[in-house]
């Protein structure tokens, strides 16, 4: 899938909460190397105005693929939703052609991957630049506790073809980002990414399909302070649940149906902001390719760079607080260091 691309859209507003920063925040021109920058092929401007153009249809393409395999599912559970609504007022629930529906949905959210080109993960996650992954959790590997304590070295086995033993020193007051760095550095030829919760607890994400086959392999060996040394020991992944679960869904009789019908609803309030943010992000690329067939790459760059600067060290108040504030929600220190810990 084509390489991340900058987010063209400068139209939201950016504000300075006073005492946060006493010095102007000056942005820089955002085509440099990271997740947000394109790719440039030093052949002029013209060139790579147009990689830009045509990773942005591509990512189109990506998320119209993905919006209407949402749509389809939204139209199977409106259809299932009211099924169940009508069952509940019948003296006996029509259990054949209920399951058969329910049936039908599974079959659907089962080819998830298949039918949106790995772009939406089971959380119901789109990923526009990326495949989709799997997030794991791995019991006693919490960030507070790995860069504090003895100090020890943990080396982890994946079982993935062309790697080896990988290694992480923890404990010593090592620092958090540290610990994040080296996790990620450690475990990245297996295609695992490491990153910290809100909580700060470490979670791990790896390629859908590769997750069956790292659940039977994993194995950790340490120092006998957090984990045990000598032989490595297998250990035991705890997957993320997915947003839908239609295996659950039991319509035997009108209390299963009732709940069922529950679990539908909220389903399809879940798929409706999977659908907000599939249509958002086709939203900014098309603007980004609306901006780059009137001006050339270099300008592109200085426009953005001056609006950013000028909407973010305007006068602190409430009004641009509010605005930047939304943004910040939820950012928690852990995921801070999360992104800190790629550089």
């Amino acid at each position: 899938m084509a390489a991340a691309l900058p987010r063209l859209d400068s139209s939201h507003k950016l504000g300075r909460n006073s005492g946060i920063n006493s010095k102007p925040v000056i942005a820089a021109a955002p085509t440099v190397s990271g997740e947000l920058a394109a790719v440039r092929q030093p052949k002029g401007e013209q060139l790579g105005a147009w990689r830009y153009s045509t990773q942005l249809n591509e990512q189109l393409t990506a998320g119209q693929r993905a919006l209407d395999y949402v749509d389809e599912l939204s139209d199977q559970l409106t259809g299932l939703k009211l099924k169940l609504s009508q069952e509940l007022g019948q003296r006996r629930v029509d259990t054949g052609d209920l399951g058969a529906k329910v049936a039908g949905f599974s079959a659907l959210w089962a080819d998830r991957s298949q039918r949106t080109g790995g772009s939406v993960d089971g959380r119901l996650k789109f990923h526009l630049s990326q495949d989709a992954k799997e997030v794991f959790r791995i019991r006693g590997l919490e960030l507070e506790a790995l860069s504090s304590g003895q100090a020890e070295m943990l080396t982890f086995y994946t079982g993935v073809r062309g790697t080896g033993p990988a290694s992480v020193a923890v404990g010593s007051e090592v620092s958090s980002e540290n610990v994040l760095r080296q996790f990620n550095r450690a475990l990245a030829p297996s295609g695992i990414r490491t990153e910290a919760d809100q909580s700060g607890a470490l979670t791990f994400s790896v390629a859908e399909e590769a997750l069956a086959p790292l659940q039977n392999k994993l194995a950790i060996r340490g120092g006998g302070i957090r984990f045990p040394a000598g032989q490595a020991n297998r250990l035991k992944i705890e997957s993320e649940a997915v947003a839908i679960s239609p295996n659950s869904w039991s319509v035997d009789d009108h209390a299963s149906v009732r709940q069922s019908l529950q679990k539908v609803v909220m389903a399809l309030e879940l798929l409706e902001q999977t659908r907000a943010a599939i249509s958002s992000a086709m939203g900014e690329a098309k603007l980004a390719i609306e901006q780059l067939s009137t001006m050339d790459e270099s300008q592109w760059a200085q426009s953005f760079v001056g609006d950013f600067n000028a909407r973010f060290n305007q006068s602190s108040d409430y009004r641009f607080f509010s605005d930047i504030a939304p943004a910040l929600m939820g950012m928690s220190r852990y995921r801070v260091l999360s992104l800190l810990a790629l550089r």
